[in-house]
């Protein structure tokens, strides 16, 4: 009896990997049964794009098609490396230096490929009180400024910033805190500065304004603008229009992007369907978020990587 269950175990090791492998199969005409998008925390902006994307693919493909909650951009261009997830949203740099091996990639990434560019846009925003001593951008040397999350993008851009700027952020005191934490306790004087990396608008800044605790957004000069696009070409200069915090005159800034990358190894025809039923259902995904009410079909194939072959296709026949 024992031996019998033992054969049966064994028989059922072997049959259930091959009902899995046939499950994770191609339909007929190729697209995937099943095709997982990367997208970041609950919380952000990616996570609700994905669920967009996720149900357009579902209803026009006749796929499963599902949104994951991952790490978020870095972590994303490792899931498609690794073959977890097919489809991801990420940031322009961490794209660029997925794919190049640049640090904090050890190796290239040469699994991702670009579907589009321009979704969302990631502003870089300084704001300080209203009543601050500080004026400008080189003003931020020596303040206590809170840099955002450890590890997130405002921390990286600031450091280009500064750079370009004759200082450094060891030359500030800087703290690394919630967005909401930052500027509350900006608001409360504890801070000098706070640096936010997020769409327009801010959900931190919008609480201040609606609250009518007074700041000032700051510039970045437009010699640094053109510093750090020099050294980092998937960073440019953006306005933020005085309307979207009530400010007296225009607020000019830094930049990153956020893209959807793809697995290189799907065919060529597969991500030619993908992104037709995603370019053919953008409002779907304009109404998704309102950072991605501006995401357009002229601007999606601009990628600081090469698109795959499927996706520059049907740019080539749609523009």
């Amino acid at each position: 009896m024992i031996k019998k269950i033992m054969y049966v175990l064994i028989l059922l090791s072997i049959i259930i990997p091959g009902v899995y492998a046939s499950g994770d199969a191609e339909q007929e005409g190729g697209i995937p049964r099943f095709i997982e998008i990367g997208t970041a925390g609950t919380g952000g902006a990616y996570y609700p794009i994905g669920i967009a994307m996720a149900e357009i693919l579902t209803d026009s493909l006749k796929t499963q098609a599902t949104a994951q909650v991952t790490g978020g951009a870095v972590d994303n261009i490792r899931l498609i490396q690794e073959g977890s997830v097919k489809l991801a949203i990420t940031s322009a740099a961490s794209a660029y230096r997925g794919l190049e091996g640049i640090d904090p990639f050890t190796e290239p990434h040469t699994r991702i490929s670009g579907l589009f560019g321009n979704l969302t846009q990631g502003i870089y925003q300084v704001a300080v009180r209203a009543d601050s001593h500080i004026q400008d951008f080189y003003g931020l040397k020596g303040s206590r400024i809170s840099l955002g999350p450890q590890g997130g993008l405002g921390v990286e851009m600031s450091k280009y910033a500064f750079e370009a700027s004759g200082f450094t952020i060891d030359d500030v005191k800087a703290t690394f805190l919630s967005y909401a934490e930052s500027a509350t306790m900006m608001a409360d004087g504890n801070l000098d500065a706070i640096v936010i990396q997020s769409a327009l608008p801010s959900p931190a800044l919008k609480e201040l304004q609606e609250t009518g605790k007074a700041f000032r957004m700051i510039s970045v000069p437009e010699e640094v603008i053109e510093k750090v696009h020099s050294q980092y070409p998937y960073y440019s200069g953006t306005i933020i229009s005085a309307s979207v915090y009530g400010m007296k005159a225009d607020v000019r800034t830094l930049n990153s992007t956020n893209v959807i990358v793809i697995d290189s190894e799907l065919p060529e025809e597969t991500v030619y369907q993908i992104t037709k039923a995603l370019m053919s259902n953008i409002s779907k995904i304009n109404s998704s978020h309102p950072s991605a009410k501006a995401f357009n079909l002229k601007e999606a194939p601009e990628m600081p990587i090469p698109l795959h072959p499927g996706a520059e296709r049907y740019y080539r026949e749609n523009l």
